[in-house]
């Protein structure tokens, strides 16, 4: 049995053999085939892959050539909006050129000449116009360094009193005008030159003054006392001749009856300064009330338009009596004249009380028309000038 297994496994071995051998031979025939046929499928396979390289490297070119375009088409797009703004900027300078052109055409040579002649004008008057300013700028500097000297006048006798000075300028210029039962002030004038060594003075005072004097209206060619103070007390007699007078107005106009040159007379306020006259403005009034030896008085201008009989004159506060009548009224700041003393209001009819602090005076400038319109002022020789002037403005 053991015998007829391995007969049995040896037959299956060499039928296994057997198939195997045939297994191998046809491989090997295959293999001879193929090794046969190898070399031709390597030529079509190598012609293959030249074919594809040759593919390849036409695909990378059109592939090389698409990068380039879009490159080229990048910057044809940013070329193209270069060219759209140029194209904007040509319009626009077309668009100015064309109203360059227009506002060209509509200026003939003859227009551009007017206008360069107009502009040649104002020019000159541009010139003109900076030289007055330049004057006018130079005449204003020099009118404010007089006005700050006249301010500085001003203020200086306020920061200290020049008792001595004071009494020059206020107090010495009033005299005493005196008759047999009256008195009243007056004031003089500063002393002008008549002839080589000769001098006039006159006196300011009031018509009424000189009136009740005389007696009588029609002795106005009678010498009217004349009383000068000086500063240690002392007095000195002297009389005046009448020169002009005006009854409306209350002035009258004396000439000393002396030749020589008085130390003290009132120095005159200029119009200019008289139109800056105001109420408040601190005054003195100086005269001789009841035969006294003049006596400032202080006081302030309380109006410039009172009117009494048609009549303009300025009330003052300042104490005032019977016998100031014809003495000055002086700027307490500039001692200068403004004005004389005329009349004094009272109260009651049968038994008058004087009110002191309500006095009348006439003003200067009405007294510098009266002077002119009487041709009396060429008389005040160092006043003419400025009277004159002054009138010239007004």
């Amino acid at each position: 049995m053991n015998r007829t297994a391995l007969v049995t496994g040896l037959a299956a071995a060499a039928i296994f053999a057997a198939d195997q051998i045939h297994t191998l031979r046809s491989r090997t025939a295959e293999l001879l085939r193929e090794a046969r046929e190898a070399p031709v499928r390597v030529a079509q396979l190598e012609r293959r892959i030249a074919q594809l390289d040759d593919e390849l490297a036409s695909a990378r070119a059109e592939l090389e050539a698409d990068d380039r375009v879009e490159r080229l088409a990048q910057r044809l797009s940013v070329v193209s909006s270069r060219i759209e703004r140029s194209d904007c900027e040509i319009a626009e300078q077309d668009a100015r050129m064309d109203s360059w052109e227009r506002l060209w055409s509509g200026l003939a040579p003859r227009d551009i000449d007017g206008r360069l002649t107009r502009l040649h004008a104002l020019v000159d008057e541009r010139e003109e116009r900076l030289e007055e300013l330049d004057e006018r700028s130079q005449r204003l500097d020099s009118e404010s360094r007089a006005r700050l000297a006249e301010l500085h006048s001003r203020v200086a006798p306020l920061v200290e009193r020049d008792v001595e000075r004071m009494w020059r300028e206020l107090v010495a210029p009033v005299v005493q005008l005196a008759g047999d039962a009256t008195v009243g002030s007056g004031v003089l004038l500063e002393s002008t030159p008549s002839g080589e060594h000769n001098w006039k003075t006159h006196v300011l005072t009031s018509w009424h003054v000189v009136r009740d004097i005389y007696g009588s209206p029609q002795r106005t060619s009678d010498p009217v006392p004349v009383t000068i103070y000086a500063y240690d007390g002392s007095t000195r007699n002297e009389s005046a001749l009448m020169v002009a007078y005006d009854i409306a107005l209350d002035v009258a106009l004396l000439e000393l009856q002396l030749d020589e040159r008085l130390e003290h007379g009132a120095r005159l306020a200029s119009r200019e300064r008289l139109t800056e006259i105001a109420t408040f403005d601190a005054i003195y009034a100086v005269g001789c009330p009841l035969g006294n030896d003049p006596i400032p008085t202080p006081g302030e201008i309380a109006s410039t338009t009172h009117v009494v009989d048609g009549v303009r004159y300025w009330m003052l506060s300042a104490p005032t009596y019977i016998g100031n009548s014809g003495g000055g009224i002086f700027d307490a700041r500039t001692h200068e004249l403004i004005g004389i003393f005329s009349k004094i209001y009272t109260h009651g009819a049968a038994r008058s009380t004087i009110v002191p602090h309500m006095g009348l005076a006439t003003p200067m400038p009405d007294i510098y028309d009266w002077m002119e319109h009487a041709g009396c002022a060429s008389r005040i020789g160092g006043i003419k000038p400025r009277l004159e002037a002054a009138s010239a403005k007004q």
